[in-house]
C-alpha cells in the first residue's frame, strides 16, 4: 500500500469516489547455493574521467534521440521535481528524458567521461530524495512508458506508472499486484518488492516479475530471468533500485482482476486499543483474498482517530462476515461502517484519489514534462517516513505505546499505519527473492506531514521520537521501498542475510560502483 491511501483516514476518503506471532509458515525448502556472479561484458573501455569542470551539454543533447532539459530551459521548474516538496531544494546539473535503451548507454557514456554523478528517476517517489541530487544528471525513464498484455504476461516500459498499468491490464481482464499511488512508476516499485491491496493474493510484486531488461553502467543491456543471469534476476527482485543499471522493460506474469470489495470502518478513540488488539490477530490470519490495514491519525480538530480499510477479492458476503468477526473481537460495533463493491479498474482509482476526475490525464501530475499531463490534478506532497516489520503481535505495552504516539502527535500530521502480512508474501521463501522479509506478521509505516514552504521540525521530531519508542517491539528490519536516510544499520534492516550476496553481486555488475548513494550497496 503507498502512502497516498494511509494519509487520507476518513470514510469519505476512502469509500467515495473522491479520493487517496501467529500460525506458523511452512518451512523453507532448502535454499539453493547461490551461483557465481557472471559479470557482463562491456561493449567498450569505460572512458576516462574528464578533468573539466564544465562538461559539454550541448553535446550531450545532440547526441540523444531524448531531451535533454538545463536550469535555464522552460521546463525545467518541472522536470528537476520530485513528488515530495521536501527535495525542491536540490540543484541536480541537468535531467535527460530518454527515449530508449541507446539514449541510456549515451547519457551513462557522457557522464563516466565527465566525472558527472547519475541518479535514476521514473515516478520521483524517493522517500529520501535520491532520483535526484545536486549535480547530478537525472536519467528519467518515464518516456518508456508503454504497457502490453498478451495471456498472462504482461510487459511494460521501465518508466509505466501504476495507474497506466492498471487501467490497461484492467481492459484485459488482468491486474499485477502493485500499489495504490497512481504516478508511482512500476519499475521503481517492483525492483524494491511492491506491497499492495492484493499482495496477500497474489504476492508482492516482484513475485510477479518473470525478465527485466537493464542497461548496466558499461553501456551493456543485459536480460535477466530465471535462465539468463539468474544471479542479477535473483538480486532485482527487491534489491535492483538504482544498484546494477537503468532498467527499460519489465515482464511480469499477470492475475485476473475480479470485482473487488472495499471496507471502512471506524471506532471510537477509547476503543482504540481493543481495535489494535482485535485487528493484529484478524488481519494477518485472513484468508488470502482478505487484505486490510490498521490507521491511526488524528482528525482536522486533533482528536485521535483510528479505523480499519479492507479490500477483498472475494464476495461481499465473506468480508461482511470477516468484518464482523472483527467487531465481535473488539467487542463493539463500529461507529461507521461503508462497504462497496466495485470493479476492479474503478477499486483501484478510488484507492489513488482518482474515481472523481472526468478523465484519465487528470490522474497526473501538472505539467508539460514526461510523466506529466497538462491536465493533471494531482498535487505533490510534503511528508517524512520511516518503517518497521512486526514478527509477533504487539503485546500490551507494545500497544500502550503505539497509542501514545498518535496521542502525542503536535504540529503538522503524523499517522500510522499497519498493513497485515501473511498469504501469499509469506509462503515465498526468504532466499528466493533479495526480498527477504517473509516471515513477518505486520509492516508499520510512521507518516508526518507538514504543509509545504513550513517548517517540518516539528513533525519530524515526532516521527523519530515514535519510530524510536516502537523499536524494541518491532524486528529490526525496514522496507527498503520505503527508505530511511536515518537507519544507521541499512544492509541489514533492508536486505538481512542477503546483503553479502548483494553486495557481491554489486562488484561483479557495477564494479567500479558507478551507481551510487548513500544507501547504495
Amino acid at each position: 500500500m503507498e502512502r497516498r491511501t494511509f494519509v487520507g483516514g476518513t470514510a469519505a476518503a476512502v469509500m467515495a469516489a473522491s479520493t487517496a506471532c501467529g500460525p506458523t509458515p511452512p518451512p523453507d525448502p532448502a535454499a539453493p547455493p547461490a551461483p557465481t556472479p557472471k559479470p557482463p561484458t562491456p561493449r567498450s573501455p569505460s572512458p576516462s574521467p574528464s578533468s573539466s569542470p564544465h562538461p559539454p551539454w550541448p553535446a550531450l543533447a545532440q547526441d540523444l534521440d531524448g531531451t535533454l532539459i538545463r536550469p535555464d530551459d522552460p521546463d525545467w521548474p518541472t522536470a528537476r521535481q520530485l513528488y515530495n516538496t521536501r527535495f525542491d531544494t536540490l540543484t541536480p546539473a541537468a535531467v535527460v528524458y530518454v527515449a530508449h535503451a541507446a539514449d541510456i548507454g549515451t547519457a551513462l557514456s557522457f557522464a563516466r567521461a565527465h566525472d558527472v554523478r547519475v541518479a535514476i528517476r521514473n515516478g520521483g517517489h524517493s522517500y529520501a530524495g535520491w532520483s535526484s541530487g545536486n549535480g547530478r544528471l537525472v536519467i528519467d525513464v518515464s518516456r518508456l512508458n508503454t504497457v502490453r498484455a498478451t495471456g498472462d504476461t504482461a510487459v511494460t516500459g521501465g518508466g509505466a506508472k501504476l495507474i497506466d498499468v492498471y487501467r490497461t491490464l484492467a481492459e484485459k481482464g488482468a491486474t499485477i499486484p502493485a500499489g495504490s499511488c497512481p504516478t508511482v512508476g512500476i519499475s521503481g516499485l517492483a525492483l524494491g518488492g511492491g506491497h499492495g491491496v492484493v499482495s496477500r493474493a497474489y504476492g508482492l510484486t516482484c513475485d510477479s516479475l518473470t525478465r527485466a531488461t537493464l542497461v548496466t553502467a558499461d553501456g551493456s543491456e543485459l536480460t535477466a530471468d530465471a535462465t539468463e543471469h539468474p544471479d542479477l534476476f535473483w538480486a532485482l527482485r527487491g534489491a535492483g533500485n538504482a544498484h546494477f543499471g537503468v532498467v527499460t522493460e519489465l515482464h511480469f506474469r499477470t492475475h485476473p482482476a475480479p470485482q473487488g470489495v472495499s471496507a471502512y470502518l471506524s471506532w471510537p478513540w477509547a476503543r482504540a486499543a481493543a481495535v489494535v488488539r482485535a485487528w493484529q490477530g484478524w488481519g494477518p490470519d485472513q484468508p488470502d483474498e482478505i487484505w486490510s490495514a490498521l490507521q491511526l491519525g488524528n482528525a482536522t480538530d486533533g482528536t485521535p482517530t483510528v479505523s480499519v480499510t479492507a479490500f477483498s477479492l472475494g464476495t461481499y458476503g465473506e468480508l461482511q462476515n470477516a468484518v464482523d468477526r472483527l467487531a465481535d473481537q473488539i467487542g463493539a460495533s463500529a461507529a461507521n461502517v461503508a462497504l462497496r463493491r466495485r470493479s476492479y479498474r474503478e477499486s483501484m482509482e478510488v484507492y489513488a484519489g482518482c474515481a472523481a476526475f472526468t478523465s484519465d490525464d487528470q490522474c497526473n501530475l501538472p505539467g508539460s514534462t514526461p510523466g506529466r499531463s497538462p491536465q493533471g490534478a494531482l498535487g505533490r506532497e510534503t511528508y517524512s517516513a520511516r518503517s518497521d516489520f512486526f514478527d509477533c503481535s504487539l503485546s500490551e505495552q507494545g500497544i500502550a505505546t503505539l497509542l501514545a504516539g498518535i496521542a502525542s502527535v503536535r504540529g503538522g500530521t503524523g499517522s500510522i499505519a499497519l498493513t497485515a502480512l501473511g498469504g501469499a508474501v509469506n509462503r515465498v521463501s526468504p532466499t528466493a527473492t533479495a526480498f527477504v522479509h517473509r516471515r513477518s506478521r505486520m509492516l508499520a509505516q510512521y507518516i508526518a506531514a507538514w504543509r509545504a514552504g513550513t517548517s517540518g521540525a516539528t513533525a519530524e521530531s515526532w516521527l523519530a521520537e515514535t519510530h524510536a519508542a516502537m523499536r524494541p517491539y518491532a524486528s529490526g528490519a525496514a522496507y527498503q521501498n520505503y527508505t530511511d536516510p536515518t537507519l544507521k544499520d541499512w544492509r541489514t534492516a533492508y536486505y538481512g542475510d542477503a546483503a553479502t550476496r548483494l553486495s557481491k553481486l554489486k562488484r561483479a555488475y557495477d564494479p567500479t560502483r558507478f551507481f551510487t548513494y548513500p544507501q547504495g550497496l
